[in-house]
């Protein structure tokens, strides 16, 4: 997965996957990403067993566009 298809899931997807995604956008390894959700850094979901990114405060977050 290339950073422009992340990037374009963030601008039309409300949620993402946390790993690789959000990860890969933020320079974070896979246990990093799951820390800073845990600690509220990145707004997540839960959708089933999974945890998913909030794709709103992503976009605020850098800086793309409205949220």
């Amino acid at each position: 997965m290339k950073i422009n298809d992340v990037l374009e899931e963030i601008r039309t997807k409300p949620v993402v996957p946390l790993w690789p995604q959000v990860g890969m956008l933020l320079n974070l390894s896979r246990g990093s990403v799951y820390t800073a959700a845990a600690r509220g850094e990145i707004e997540v979901i839960r959708v089933g067993r999974s945890i998913r990114a909030v794709s709103a405060p992503l976009r605020k977050r850098l800086g793309l566009g409205a949220a």
